[in-house]
């Protein structure tokens, strides 16, 4: 018996980043020995290594039952790759007018100025 039931939300997680990404299980094939997740990845049962053939040394990312902060991380971490990609692709060919990058940058600030400020550590 698998540890995962269908309609379980689950999270993709790195050993080395941490949760990657979130996803529902769909469905078991295979006599319930494969877990089929809603983003189409197949994983075995146990999701400790993705669904495929062979049995080798296996370092890649894991299933497990999503866990409190979880979201968080999975939202902040792509909401972050795309300002940086945005940012990456700008210049001065980039369709936006003077107001709409006056736009982006006054929020920019206005997020910052309501963000936490970091502690100050005494050396």
């Amino acid at each position: 018996m698998t540890a995962f039931r269908v309609g379980d939300q689950v999270t993709i997680h790195n050993s080395q980043t941490g949760p990657e990404r979130i996803a529902m299980v769909d469905a078991f094939t295979e006599g319930n020995r494969c877990m089929v997740l809603s983003d189409g990845t197949k994983w075995r049962a146990d999701g400790q290594r993705q669904w495929r053939v062979g049995s080798g040394y296996y370092k890649g990312p894991v299933v497990e039952r999503t866990r409190p902060g979880d979201v968080d991380i999975v939202t902040r971490r792509r909401a972050i790759g795309v300002i940086r990609k945005f940012a990456q692709d700008l210049n001065m060919e980039s369709p936006f007018d003077a107001a709409a990058l006056t736009r982006i940058v006054e929020r920019i600030q206005a997020e910052q100025a309501a963000a936490p400020k970091p502690a100050d550590s005494e050396d």
